[in-house]
């Protein structure tokens, strides 16, 4: 911005008054100051006057600023710091300087003037209606699980950090830091990291019977993306879709988003039983499961199930959605292998996670998909929702590759199954009346890393809740996860308690139970 022109029309006389007149304001302003400006630095506080003295015109454009030493001397503060301002407001286009004559007002007009830099002002609040939300929006934000969700012992997706190996990660993180390719910062290949797509082919097929080539692999920032990539691509709205009913609440708000028309099933103690087709009756075009453990149940599916399955999804051209949550963490007896696994036509996309094997903040799930499928899959996974945190999925690939994971695995399930024997021994011993009439059952098996406790059906399981809440532990309804069964439950987290602080916290729990089990007259659900 070019300096203005000199006023050499004007006396020297009007131009100092200019300047004394902006001195006495801002001297006037300086021994007066405004409660929020108490808060400011010296410097910070003397650039906000100067401002506002612009704005309001104190003193008008084309005209000289006072020196900085004047200012300084008039003001009582150090020079140094008035030199500074004058910077600042140069760069800001306030003022500007002259060729060895001084520090100028600039001809600009307030409105021209940046938001950020225009002084606060109050506003009139205007009464309006607020902007509505789109349909999905209010079955977003009307679903009961909202309300339950709190950050404290026993809620679900938290994660004990003590668990988690810090420096051998950070060991890793640096290494790849240090060795980063700068196309690998600007952008990764489509479908995720080849490396860390090699190490999970390896490590599913390792451990649960997937059967998959590297590049089948698709790597996504969580669950949620994955169920979203296979609606995108597989379903066209109107499409009908098996869901489990109760059921993984995220899956049945995604897959609702893309219009199609949802049909939740009653799940029995096996997970979702086989539908029977009726004469002239379309099927599905896609079936979530959770058969490893079923969430929040915890039922697994019998391999004769499976084979059912497996065998519908054949007939019909039915898309399977196989979510294997939280198989790594089975306390007793063999995992049956992936439904994939036994799959001979192609029917099934296998949806993994780390969130509950490394941290949940990691952000990194997978989806394994049939052959034939995998390029339109890792484009469109790069196209939608970019291609994730390079350095994040490398270092993975190592911490995987080099033995670290499986041994990180080993550990946490160790430590939740004292963690889970430590509940359910609390429970029992807190609530032994209860267990032994049938008011109060356990329904999930030794797997997992929460309880699923059945309540009678008469009892309000959100009321039960919300006073859990207000004695300082988390438990989620079962009546939330569900679309229309009449399950009546509580789900406890013991992830992230250790196993001596779970005994307290299930005796504040205890007498809550108690008093909402007293009145009841029917027996759980089975």
């Amino acid at each position: 911005m070019r300096a203005p022109p000199m006023p050499s029309s004007s006396p020297p006389t009007a131009a100092n008054a200019r300047a004394d007149a902006l001195v006495d304001w801002l001297q006037h302003a300086w021994a007066h100051p405004a409660g929020d400006e108490l808060a400011l630095a010296i410097g910070a506080r003397l650039t906000q006057l100067i401002r506002r003295a612009i704005l309001d015109r104190v003193v008008p454009p084309a005209h000289r600023l006072p020196s900085t030493r004047a200012l300084a001397q008039a003001l009582r503060i150090a020079r140094n710091t008035v030199v500074p301002v004058y910077e600042q407001l140069r760069a800001e286009g306030f003022v500007v300087a002259g060729h060895g004559s001084g520090t100028y007002v600039c001809r600009i007009a307030p409105d021209a003037l940046p938001v950020a830099a225009r002084p606060m002002q109050a506003v009139e609040q205007r009464t309006a209606a607020p902007l509505a939300f789109s349909r999905r929006g209010r079955r977003y934000h009307s679903h009961p699980l909202h309300e339950f969700w709190t950050r404290q012992p026993f809620c679900p997706g938290q994660f004990d950090f003590a668990l988690f190996p810090h420096r051998l990660w950070n060991r890793l993180q640096q290494r790849q830091l240090r060795r980063a390719d700068p196309v690998q910062l600007e952008q990764g290949e489509p479908g995720g990291a080849p490396e860390l797509r090699q190490s999970i082919a390896e490590h599913v097929r390792a451990t649960r019977g997937v059967r998959c080539a590297p590049d089948q692999v698709i790597i996504t920032d969580g669950t949620g993306e994955s169920i979203d990539l296979v609606a995108r691509l597989m379903c066209d709205p109107g499409d009908a879709v098996l869901l489990e009913d109760p059921g993984y609440w995220a899956a049945t708000q995604v897959l609702s988003d893309h219009g199609l028309r949802l049909q939740p099933v009653p799940v029995d103690a096996h997970g979702l039983p086989v539908p029977v087709l009726r004469k002239g009756q379309r099927a599905p075009r896609l079936a979530y499961l959770t058969p490893s453990n079923q969430f929040p149940t915890g039922g697994v599916m019998p391999l004769a199930r499976r084979l059912e399955w497996l065998q519908f999804a054949a007939r019909h051209d039915t898309l399977l959605l196989e979510d294997d949550y939280d198989s790594e963490y089975r306390y007793q007896g063999a995992p049956f292998p992936s439904l994939q696994g036994q799959d001979g036509a192609g029917r099934v996309i296998y949806l993994g996670t780390f969130s509950k094997t490394v941290y949940p903040g990691i952000r990194v799930a997978f989806l394994v998909v049939p052959q034939g499928l995998q390029r339109v899959f890792a484009d469109a996974s790069a196209d939608f929702y970019r291609d994730g945190d390079q350095i994040v999925q490398q270092v993975l690939a190592d911490f995987m590759r080099e033995g670290h994971y499986a041994a990180h695995v080993r550990t946490l399930r160790r430590e939740y199954a004292l963690r889970r024997d430590a509940m359910l021994r609390a429970l029992v011993d807190a609530l032994p009346g209860e267990f032994a009439s049938h008011r109060l059952s356990v329904v999930s098996g030794a797997r997992g890393v929460h309880l699923t406790l059945a309540l009678p059906a008469d009892v309000d399981d959100r009321a039960v809740a919300r006073e859990a809440i207000a004695h300082g532990v988390t438990a989620i309804p079962l009546s939330v996860y569900a679309m229309r069964v009449a399950w009546r439950g509580l789900v406890l987290s013991f992830a992230a308690t250790p196993a001596e602080h779970i005994g307290p916290l299930v005796a504040a729990l205890a007498p809550v139970l108690r008093n909402a089990l007293r009145s009841s007259t029917t027996y759980p659900h089975k």
